[in-house]
């Protein structure tokens, strides 16, 4: 797995490219969002428009990802979700916990209704 990161005002977006599986992708995923709570950067959007395929490490490390920013008081986010990975998180039911988004404005946008 590829990330790229780059910023959007004040949220950061972290372009996932490739397998998001054990050993492809989920301690990089790990250690970019450390890397940037500890920074105070904790306003993040994971965009899985070019992830080809998610395992469930895929999905324990976004939620330990999501854990993590929670308790630097802050929010993440999924942007365009492959539908294997969106039925994945209906029928964990985890559609209640991560607020998803095929427009990566809006996306951005709802970070400063959630701090107002």
């Amino acid at each position: 797995m590829q990330i790229d990161e780059r910023a959007v005002g004040d949220v950061i977006v972290l372009d996932l490219r490739g397998k998001f599986t054990a050993g492809d992708g989920d301690a990089i995923i790990k250690d970019t969002i450390q890397r940037l709570a500890s920074r105070g950067v904790c306003n993040i959007i994971l965009n899985f428009a070019d992830v080809s395929y998610m395992d469930s490490v895929g999905l324990s490390t976004i939620i330990r990802a999501r854990l993590t920013l929670c308790q630097h008081e802050g929010e993440l986010k999924l942007l365009h979700l492959p539908r294997r990975v969106a039925d994945l998180l209906a029928l964990t039911r985890l559609t209640v916990v991560f607020e998803t988004f095929d427009d990566e404005s809006a996306a951005v946008r709802s970070f400063k209704r959630s701090v107002t």
